[in-house]
């Protein structure tokens, strides 16, 4: 509760008034019988409300002081402008990423890893209140799911969404996909910006032309702009087993790769983590959330409900009773 005038305050003041008005006016009592032998009957219960009307037309006057004084309460509070960190999350969501083989919990249960990474980034965001955070997706080709933004019910919404790519847009195109994300970020307003890209795979984009991601972690050094990668997943490469019959076999296992992501971070000055399963990836972004925080000026705007109107018409009604009461008994004479 506050008040928008309270100044008016200043009549309640005049709320001891009418009782002094009435203590000082001589008053006509009601004929009777009292004077005479065996005619009275005791003092008249009258005699101990004849100050009624004078406190109700004092009490008028302080809650009319009050109506007047313009009582609020908080209607809302609406965020419009913030000084945080910009973020934007380059999230992979080639086919890969559907794969089943992400440990949700201590039991058995596998998720895919991009429902692990949906969980977690919708965590994430909850935690940042006051930071610009937007979403990239990829996989050929990058998209930009949503710019950066305050208003992360929409965002954690829109990345409930995405879903893994089709066939003909599968593939890992890291280096457009970093550009993409520091487009968005250019054009927030926070100095201090950062971008995270998400990945379980190598860079194996199916476009022409495709931008190295060496050259995009150039870029974002260039801009001021602190990268840092996280592989999702065992490391890909050659693996060396045997088969039922023990002989020796070499397969190449799909995955990320890791020393790819490692100086990708490394040239703007970010860092390279790790995730096997969902736990990891939930510790991993709870250390960047704890790396990338910054003194935090924002703009509130406070929507106010006006709470006057009952102070009013408890004043009419007050004095409505007072007339009504001096109508009677407790009128005065003359």
């Amino acid at each position: 509760m506050r008040l928008a005038q309270p100044y008016w305050l200043i009549l309640l003041g005049f709320a001891v008034l009418p009782l002094a008005r009435e203590r000082m006016r001589g008053r006509v009592a009601w004929p009777g019988l009292s004077g005479f032998a065996g005619g009275g009957a005791g003092v008249s219960p009258w005699v101990w409300v004849a100050w009624l009307p004078a406190v109700l037309r004092g009490l008028a006057i302080g809650t009319l002081a009050v109506a007047m004084a313009r009582p609020q309460t908080v209607g809302g509070v609406v965020r419009i402008a913030a000084k945080g960190v910009a973020i934007v999350v380059a999230m992979d969501q080639s086919s890969s990423m559907n794969t089943a083989d992400f440990p949700a919990d201590r039991d058995t249960r596998r998720i895919a890893r991009l429902e692990a990474a949906r969980e977690t980034f919708a965590r994430f965001v909850e935690g940042r209140p006051e930071d610009l955070i937007g979403l990239t997706t990829f996989a050929n080709y990058p998209d930009l799911a949503c710019p950066p933004t305050l208003d992360h019910r929409f965002l954690i919404e829109t990345a409930a969404t995405v879903r893994p790519a089709r066939p003909g847009d599968d593939g890992t195109n890291i280096g457009d996909a970093i550009a993409w994300s520091l487009e968005a970020l250019q054009q927030s307003s926070p100095a201090r910006k950062v971008l995270i890209l998400l990945t379980d795979g190598n860079n194996a984009p199916a476009v022409p032309k495709p931008l190295a991601p060496e050259r995009a972690a150039e870029l974002a050094r260039d801009l001021g702009v602190t990268l840092h990668t996280i592989a999702i997943g065992r490391e890909g490469g050659v693996v060396h087993g045997v088969d039922a019959a023990g002989r020796p076999t070499i397969a190449e296992r799909e995955g990320p790769n890791v020393e790819l992501l490692d100086r990708l971070a490394e040239t703007t000055g970010g860092r390279s983590f790790r995730a096997t399963d969902a736990d990891a990836l939930d510790n991993v972004f709870r250390t960047i959330d704890a790396l990338e925080k910054s003194q935090i000026r924002d703009e509130v705007r406070t929507r106010y409900d006006e709470q006057f109107a009952p102070w009013a018409f408890a004043a009419v009604g007050l004095l409505a009773l007072d007339r009504l009461l001096t109508c009677g008994r407790l009128r005065r004479l003359p």
